[in-house]
């Protein structure tokens, strides 16, 4: 995989030629441009020892104490080394971080050049707590750097289970900042967890953590790598478990032009907030270094995660203009949030999935999402793959309790491969899959080993019980040629929608499907064209709504469902079955016979659910006879897709009348599907 940020070492000066360096250049450039720029409000320089080689969270946090409300705060270029400040105070579970920024109001925390580190495994740097309206611009975080190994199989390492890696389900994401003594704890190997990097293993540490209760801050031009939890968190589950300290949520928490890269379990994550942003940012490399595509779960390794939790949830997070690349489980994750909208980002060379929206259940759902005009390629080649875009969730019980609109369009999908689609959306109320350009599969992906035969884009659960409300999968555009790929487009348990105007091209010999619609209701199918191999079913279409127009090549599209061609022939008495004469449909007729009731019609290849028209007029000089006898009422008495059954009478009270008894005349028939 492409290594894209370069990780850089601790850079410590030791004399002031070093202190001259490009880098202090820059920054201290940068921020005298700052602060020409600042208007009201007192300008302050912190200063400490910016070698890196002494700790001094003591003397920031006096400087960040002291600060009155509209403050500049300035931080020379240099290394500074931090550590946990045990004497902060009101944190009840003694998970201080080194710095802490409490209740502070419009406070512009300025440090181009400026790099604050710890030497600490699961420390965080920087917290913000009950703070408005504050800026903190051009800092460097750096955290320990290094992650205890993971198991060669499962992929598990600290965030582990009983399965692999660490046993840390029940804790992880709750315990920060060396508050947990795990030392002793048993390994699943039986030995104690131990140190590693002085910290205990399972609890987490992040860059900058933003909570309780923070609202409008911004991130400008900040960096954060090497944290065993995040770069950049927003919100923390410690908050509600040991015990619930009953913390207000955050309000718009933007990162604009940051960088985040190399942390172990996201780069960016959000809980209880509304609102966040990441706007023109990076993400890189987020999960364990040494994480394969060999092992059975690529677990984690998010680059922007919308914390799946039965607590408190981030609402609309919008994520645009961002580079995601080399995040080794997902690009985008979110198993529960009230809106996410991902634009106009590049997403390459996730292992797992580029974009992932799933609700788990009715407190943990997976709210409306938008997925527009990014561009994604190279994801999905793990041992379980979830594609380039995967929403949706379990079944529901009813339409209340999930109503999710999904926006997916527009987006250019390239070299991806997923379990179910390399597009997937399960349940949903509306839907739009719409002008989405899909080609080509993972490079990096084991044939010899995936089980998995997806669809290219797969609209719709399997649950019969599971209905989707309303849906258009319009003019999206797939060229897919391998032997895994089971078909094209698949919609699936629709109500109400179109299939419309999509140009598929599936023509590997072992794809079965072009497009498929099935167990559909009052979905139209119109306008597609298919292009298949030798084998496979370019359109079968299980709707009660129009199919027609649509451009059917290779495979066995002779045998199509009919798209609005009448069945039309002509039957002639003979005493008999009748003489036949097809004008048009012949193929989708396999017999047509005598009948008790009067005559029958048995069709074939029409899709199920459809119901066709049927009309019938009287041939010859004198119409239809038996005998001496006219036919004066015939009636359609049974319509199906597979069964037309006419009946005759010579009146209304008379009874049926086989067509074997006509002698004369005969009779004009156009079934329309």
């Amino acid at each position: 995989m492409t290594n894209y940020t370069p990780k850089k070492k601790y850079y410590i000066p030791t004399n002031i030629e070093d202190k001259l360096s490009k880098d202090f250049l820059q920054g201290i450039t940068r921020n005298f441009e700052m602060l020409d720029e600042i208007e009201g409000g007192t300008a302050k320089t912190i200063k400490a020892d910016t070698t890196g080689r002494t700790k001094i969270q003591d003397l920031i946090q006096l400087a960040l104490n002291h600060a009155n409300d509209g403050d500049t705060l300035i931080l020379p270029p240099g290394n500074y080394w931090l550590e946990k400040n045990t004497k902060l105070n009101d944190f009840p579970n003694n998970d201080q971080p080194c710095l802490l920024l409490r209740g502070k109001k419009r406070i512009h925390l300025i440090g181009y050049g400026a790099v604050l580190f710890t030497r600490t495994h699961a420390q965080g740097i920087l917290e913000l707590q009950l703070c408005e309206d504050c800026i903190i611009e051009g800092i460097k975080f750096e955290g320990y750097g290094e992650f205890p190994e993971i198991d060669p199989v499962t992929g598990y390492g600290e965030k582990g289970t009983s399965a692999g890696g660490y046993p840390t389900s029940g804790f992880w994401n709750y315990r920060k900042n060396n508050s947990f003594d795990t030392s002793a704890r048993a390994r699943n190997d039986g030995q104690p967890f131990g140190l590693f990097g002085g910290g205990f293993i399972g609890n987490v540490g992040s860059g900058v953590l933003v909570h309780r209760g923070c609202n409008n801050i911004i991130f400008r031009a900040c960096e954060s790598s090497g944290f065993n939890y995040s770069g950049f968190s927003v919100g923390h589950l410690g908050d509600y478990l040991p015990t619930d300290l009953e913390y207000g949520d955050n309000a718009n928490i933007t990162f604009i032009e940051c960088n985040a890269h190399d942390n172990y379990s996201s780069n960016y994550v959000f809980s209880a907030v509304e609102r966040p942003r990441v706007i023109n940012s990076i993400s890189d490399r987020a999960g364990h270094p040494h994480a394969s595509k060999h092992h059975t779960y690529v677990d984690p390794g998010y680059g922007i995660n919308s914390l799946g939790t039965l607590f408190s949830k981030a609402n609309d997070l919008l994520i645009s203009g961002c580079t995601l690349r080399g995040n080794k489980r997902k690009a985008i994750d979110g198993h529960a949030g009230g809106g996410l909208i991902a634009t106009d980002n590049l997403i390459s060379d996730s292992m797992v999935g580029g974009v992932y929206y799933k609700w788990t259940n009715v407190e943990q759902y997976a709210k409306d999402c938008i997925i527009a005009n990014n561009k994604i390629e190279n994801c999905g080649y793990a041992k379980n793959p979830l594609g380039a875009i995967y929403i949706g969730g379990v079944q529901r019980q009813t339409k209340v309790n999930q109503e999710t609109n999904t926006i997916v369009s527009n987006n250019h999908v390239e070299n991806c491969f997923g379990t179910d689609g390399v597009i997937f959306v399960g349940s949903f109320d509306r839907l739009i899959v719409d002008g989405n350009i899909i080609h080509g599969v993972p490079d990096e992906l084991d044939i010899a080993n995936t089980i998995f035969e997806p669809y290219v884009i797969y609209a719709g659960y399997s649950i019969p019980t599971q209905p989707n409300f309303g849906g258009n999968v319009t003019n999206n555009i797939v060229d897919v040629e391998h032997p895994r790929i089971a078909g094209g487009i698949l919609v699936r348990n629709l109500q109400d929608g179109s299939v419309q105007g999509n140009t598929i091209k599936t023509p590997n010999s072992l794809t079965q499907y072009g497009l498929r619609i099935w167990n559909c209701k009052d979905v139209g199918v119109v306008g597609n064209t298919i292009k298949m191999g030798d084998e496979g079913v370019p359109l079968t279409a299980e709707t009660t709504g129009s199919v027609g127009h649509n451009t059917l090549v290779g495979g066995n599209a002779v045998f199509q469902p009919l798209q609005s061609q009448p069945i039309v022939f002509s039957l002639a008495a003979n005493n008999g079955n009748g003489s036949i004469q097809f004008k048009s449909g012949q193929p989708y007729v396999s017999l047509v016979e005598s009948n008790p009731k009067g005559l029958v019609v048995k069709l074939q290849h029409v899709s199920p659910g459809i119901v066709p028209l049927v009309k019938f007029s009287q041939t010859g000089e004198n119409g239809l006879k038996a005998d001496s006898h006219s036919i004066d009422y015939i009636y359609s008495h049974h319509v199906s897709n597979s069964t037309v059954t006419i009946g005759i009478k010579q009146t209304k009270e008379s009874d049926h009348v086989p067509f074997e008894n006509m002698t004369h005349g005969g009779l004009e028939i156009e079934i329309i599907i």
